[in-house]
């Protein structure tokens, strides 16, 4: 996946079909070069003040918009949720195209290894994004929350397919996959929940590789203990 991690520290990268699949919010390009600014504005005070803190008004007053005009745009700060949830669907189905791909060509372990490396280079640039969710998560509605959590089941069941392609080819013995599925991507997870402790120590890069050293000697102690039950009996 291919990004810019100082052009996505700043602010969001929304595709302009992403934009476009937003029924009701975005008619024309004109409004959608308003409604990245506003998108932006939004997601730089949630991430500052949280999301029950910040008002339709507290973005409006960034972006030099009154709230009539604000209106036009956005209807209430719940349409923020469903926004950043197209974001988010938009670059879980890149990620899943590249990981696909990478099937193809690559062994289990060294596809785990990249896909990690990958997953973890997205979190990295779209950090504000996973901080959001977990602000936001309990104050949403049950549909809302239902949607991400369908987003991070996806996700997961990718890192779970990968796991039980190696378990598959004998190189992986993992008594349950989609348990250390799940382990894996919240250690991914980790660098933008926890980065204001680990950046004190780590580059996003020496974290990658501390976390494939990680789960690549779980996977492969899990292995060598089963050959050495196989052994014994």
């Amino acid at each position: 996946m291919a990004i810019n991690k100082e052009a996505n520290d700043q602010k969001y990268q929304i595709p302009k079909d992403v934009l476009d699949d937003l029924d009701g919010i975005v008619q024309s390009a004109k409004i959608n070069a308003r409604l990245l600014q506003i998108v932006e504005a939004a997601a730089r005070l949630f991430h500052q003040r949280g999301y029950a803190s910040t008002t339709t008004r507290d973005i409006g007053n960034a972006c030099n918009i009154s709230p009539g005009h604000l209106y036009y745009y956005i209807k209430s700060k719940e349409d923020f949720v469903e926004i950043f949830k197209k974001i988010q669907e938009s670059d879980l189905e890149e990620w899943e195209k590249i990981v696909r791909k990478m099937m193809k060509r690559l062994p289990p372990e060294e596809l785990l290894i990249e896909t990690v490396r990958e997953y973890i280079s997205y979190i990295h640039a779209k950090r504000r994004l996973a901080i959001f969710w977990y602000d936001a998560f309990f104050q949403l509605s049950d549909e809302q929350r239902a949607g991400i959590v369908e987003i991070e089941t996806r996700t997961i069941n990718l890192f779970k397919e990968i796991i039980e392609l190696g378990c598959k080819a004998g190189q992986f013995h993992v008594k349950d996959p989609f348990v250390l599925a799940c382990n894996v991507y919240m250690m991914c997870a980790t660098w933008a929940l926890k980065r204001y402790l680990l950046r004190q120590n780590y580059t996003v890069e020496q974290y990658t590789d501390i976390c494939i050293e990680l789960i690549t000697a779980t996977v492969r102690s899990a292995s060598e203990l089963d050959q050495q039950k196989l052994s014994s009996a």
